[in-house]
């Protein structure tokens, strides 16, 4: 017998990032007479997001070179040694000026209900059960209920069954869309927390790396360590000097604890 919700697994994909403007980029530079630092710092391999933070770090104390800064007798010209200047002295506001956004895909709303407490740098759009009426039931089942999965299945198969009686109750066909909206807003109070949803989530550096911390946590809630730990291989394969303090630290239950060096910067 076919199930009537199906078992999924959360997955995380990058869709964008802030980008620099080069021609912005030359303009500043000229601005600052820093055009020798610009062409010698183009040298350096390291990502838009951590150019740019390195630009508005110098920006604050005009450290493109000696000389524009009296106080100044010699720079970090390595943007390596730079960043990680800045994470160690926590100049943590700088990390805010580069974001990074992300599908959550087959999330609960168990986790976008945690989520949405990381609210400062952040912008958040979940599918919506007051506009989206559910073709398809699935949720994603954590190790924890295994010796009772056949009772926590026998229980999803009920709501769904309830569901789909209640849902095949209504005339749709003759329904105008504000009707269907107020009708399948009330269906979703049925639906357990744990339904598979989408979610795009942009956030800048600085919470991110906090949410990573927090979130991959052993006492993080199971689903958002699994996220989170996506969330922090992506980041430190593509932004390998903002995050090149994490470690990686195996759980028992297969998730990973991913902890800086350097804690809320």
């Amino acid at each position: 017998m076919s199930r009537k919700f199906s078992i999924v697994e959360p997955c995380v994909i990058k869709l964008g990032e802030t980008r620099i403007d080069q021609q912005g980029l030359k303009q500043l530079a000229e601005h600052y007479g820093a055009i020798d630092w610009l062409d010698k710092t183009r040298r350096h391999e390291r990502s838009n997001s951590e150019f740019l933070i390195e630009l508005a770090g110098r920006v604050c104390y005009k450290s493109f070179g000696t000389g524009l800064n009296p106080n100044i007798t010699k720079i970090r010209e390595d943007p390596k040694d730079y960043l990680l200047n800045i994470l160690r002295s926590k100049h943590g506001s700088v990390l805010e000026h580069s974001s990074v956004t992300f599908a959550f895909l087959n999330v609960s709303r168990v986790f976008t209900h945690e989520l949405v407490r990381h609210r400062a740098g952040t912008a958040i759009s979940q599918e919506s059960l007051r506009y989206v009426r559910p073709r398809d039931l699935a949720l994603w089942l954590p190790r924890d209920i295994d010796p009772i999965s056949d009772q926590f299945q026998a229980v999803l198969e009920e709501i769904a069954d309830g569901y789909r009686r209640l849902e095949a109750s209504f005339a749709w066909d003759k329904m105008g869309f504000e009707k269907k909206k107020l009708i399948t807003s009330a269906l979703r109070r049925i639906l357990p927390d744990g339904l598979a949803t989408n979610v795009i989530w942009t956030a800048n550096h600085r919470t991110i790396r906090w949410a990573i911390e927090m979130r991959t946590d052993p006492t993080a809630e199971v689903e958002m360590r699994k996220v989170f730990g996506l969330v922090a291989e992506i980041c430190m394969r593509e932004y390998r000097l903002l995050y090149a303090d994490f470690t990686k630290k195996p759980l028992g239950d297969g998730t990973y604890q991913y902890s800086p060096e350097f804690s809320k910067v």
